[in-house]
């Protein structure tokens, strides 16, 4: 073992000290100089603590130190002093700066003169990553919305809805009933034409033909009227229109839509009658009457008939 003062000696630690202790003893050790004094003695100081902070660097001198391997004796000049005994020289020391700690195995490698160690700055320990500052989500700021707020928007929203049905089912009866009066009047029109209308030669015919317009209340009705121009005498004797041999037509002229519902129309029918009877001349009737119709399945039924 060399009697020369080691890193060890002039840190003034023990060969197992701690990384820490070694710290603790480079602070005290470099504080003791003043600007501008003992940069030499500064500089030994930092090397020290360079190689014995670095677990890679500290190993391979103790290796040194075992196998009676000498470091680089110090000048009578760098032998330490205390800082009052120095000389100032006209240059300024380097900033007391922490060497690093090193934790990764680097290679061994001799203390070079003149470097000194920096200890890097640690970050504050209660700064929060790039990225994890917590930020409120959808769902933060879905909460943040006043019970109020959304019971209202619910509300409005059902309201809305049902306004939509409503104006909806109201469109769709204005276009039924607005469907309804074209299609009565023209179901009215044909009607009318077989229901005024009859030949005394083939009256069961027509009979059933015009029945075939009408509601079943409304048959039963016609029917009874029909039927007394078909009635014999009690003598077997013809019914009155056989006997006058009367043969009544219907022209229609014009129709019109008195008032219009979704189920039920009542039109105006302006109707021409011509009558004939035997080999008498025609006699015409001008008439006006309304016909209440109805709706049947897909089409449309008269439900009555009155004269004006």
């Amino acid at each position: 073992m060399s009697t020369n003062p080691t890193w060890y000696d002039l840190l003034g630690v023990a060969p197992d000290a701690t990384a820490e202790q070694i710290k603790a003893a480079w602070r005290d050790a470099t504080d003791k100089f003043e600007p501008g004094s003992g940069t030499s003695q500064f500089r030994l100081f930092n090397e020290a603590a360079d190689v014995l902070l670095d677990p890679a660097k500290r190993a391979a001198y103790d290796a040194e130190l075992a196998g009676s391997t000498t470091l680089v004796e110090p000048t009578p000049a760098e032998a330490p002093t205390p800082p009052v005994d120095l000389p100032e020289t006209d240059a300024e020391p380097a900033e007391s700066a922490e060497p690093a700690e090193v934790t990764a195995p680097a290679e061994a490698t001799e203390p070079t003169p003149g470097a000194e160690v920096v200890e890097p700055v640690e970050p504050p320990s209660d700064v929060e990553p790039a990225g994890t500052a917590s930020t409120p989500g959808i769902l933060g700021r879905l909460a943040a919305i006043p019970t109020l707020v959304l019971a209202l928007l619910g509300v409005l929203t059902v309201a809305a809805l049902v306004l939509a049905v409503v104006v909806g089912l109201r469109l769709h009866d204005r276009v039924e009933v607005f469907d309804a009066g074209p299609d009565a009047t023209a179901t009215a029109e044909r009607a009318m034409t077989s229901v005024l209308s009859y030949d005394y030669r083939h009256m069961e015919a027509d009979r059933d033909r015009a029945a075939t317009f009408l509601t079943p209340s409304y048959r039963k009705q016609y029917l009874k009227s029909f039927n007394d121009l078909l009635t014999k005498g009690p003598d077997g004797s013809p019914g009155p229109a056989e006997k006058t041999k009367a043969v009544v037509t219907a022209d229609v002229l014009d129709t019109a839509v008195v008032d219009a519902g979704r189920d039920r129309v009542r039109v105006l029918v302006f109707v021409n009658q011509t009558s004939v009877k035997g080999d008498g001349q025609p006699t015409a009737f001008q008439d006006r009457v309304v016909a209440t119709m109805v709706r049947h399945g897909d089409g449309w039924l008269v439900d009555n008939i009155k004269s004006y």
